[in-house]
């Protein structure tokens, strides 16, 4: 079983998951692919019809559970909080599925899903790093970003990808988290916190057969491509210098640079990159075939603090010049005054 989350808005990039699912999924198994809906089901526009479950969050949390969540939480916290309650919905509902993978709505498959099954058939949870090794300064100014000591901030394994097989370990991981989102699932890199997932980076300590995922041509993302290039060998993509075909490409912040936690990040030029172009631009005609004008219009239902405003051009400007001269001013020793 694979599940995915997301808005109304997110629907046509949920599709595309799907259809890149349908067209991968290995002949010998019988994948089924889940939408969780963080919105209101009657929100839909009339006459929408989905080929995939959409399972609403009111169907597995109740009604005060889902006003507290919402008042507190962004739509992007909100959804995050749903996260490990509608895993375990999954199971409740599927009970014949032993397996669950949830990936984010703007992930896609580029070859055979077998070797997900294959890992996930020795382990109980598998995670994947953001980062898998050192990161390099670019040029001699020392400013590149995002750099190591940010990855801290977020946790070390991306909450986008998460496969977990059905045993009581995996019910008391998902317990644990469940229990954890309730009230700490906010973007607040000052408190520690930081969604839903910088919970995992405990996963791999406090519980039993978890598997960390190092291949490169897993969870290819904006944060890690600029280690990973890759090549179109007969319209297969792989990692460069070697035969590994690309598993899934996560499009956070490249199909939509505003979304993600890298707006501002200055290791991936994609205008350089013809291989990252080229992906985005299969991708893109992908969501176009789902995409609907009345889609977009549809506010969250949940999710009632605002989102953060990604500031560019001038005004990011200005704001870090702000904040140099506020870290100037705390830091100017005064003298005393006897």
């Amino acid at each position: 079983m694979i599940a995915t989350i997301c808005t109304i808005r997110q629907l046509p990039q949920a599709f595309a998951l799907g259809a890149s699912i349908t067209q991968y999924a290995s002949k010998e198994r019988n994948i089924s692919f889940v939408i969780g809906l963080a919105d209101k089901l009657e929100h839909l526009p009339g006459g929408f019809s989905s080929d995939y479950t959409i399972v609403p969050v009111s169907d597995f949390l109740r009604s005060d559970e889902l006003d507290k969540l919402s008042a507190q939480y962004t739509p992007t916290e909100f959804a995050g909080a749903c996260k490990p309650a509608f895993i375990q919905d999954v199971f409740r509902r599927f009970p014949d599925t032993d397996s669950v993978v949830y990936l984010d709505p703007g992930i896609a498959f580029f070859s055979e899903l077998t070797p997900i099954w294959e890992r996930l058939s020795k382990a109980t949870i598998l995670l994947t790093p953001y980062i898998t090794g050192a990161l390099p300064n670019i040029g001699n100014t020392g400013q590149t970003w995002p750099d190591e000591k940010f990855f801290q901030n977020l946790g070390l394994y991306s909450a986008d990808f998460l496969a977990v097989r059905r045993s009581a370990e995996t019910n008391k991981m998902l317990n644990w988290w469940q229990d954890r989102v309730q009230e700490r699932a906010f973007v607040n890199f000052c408190e520690g916190l930081c969604t839903d997932q910088r919970w995992l980076m405990h996963v791999p300590i406090f519980f039993q057969d978890v598997a960390i995922v190092k291949e490169p041509n897993w969870h290819v993302a904006l944060w890690n491509l600029p280690q990973r290039d890759l090549t179109d060998e007969g319209g297969q993509w792989q990692l460069k210098g070697s035969k590994a075909p690309l598993l899934f490409l996560n499009t956070k912040g490249l199909y939509n640079p505003d979304e993600g936690f890298f707006p501002h990040q200055n290791r991936l030029v994609v205008k350089n990159r013809p291989d990252v172009m080229r992906l985005l631009d299969t991708y893109r005609k992908t969501v176009g075939h789902y995409e609907d004008p009345t889609l977009k219009g549809v506010l969250p239902a949940y999710g009632q603090q605002p989102e953060p405003v990604v500031l560019r051009g001038w005004r990011f400007t200005t704001v870090k010049a702000m904040r140099a001269v506020t870290q100037f001013v705390d830091k100017v020793p005064l003298p005393v005054l006897r």
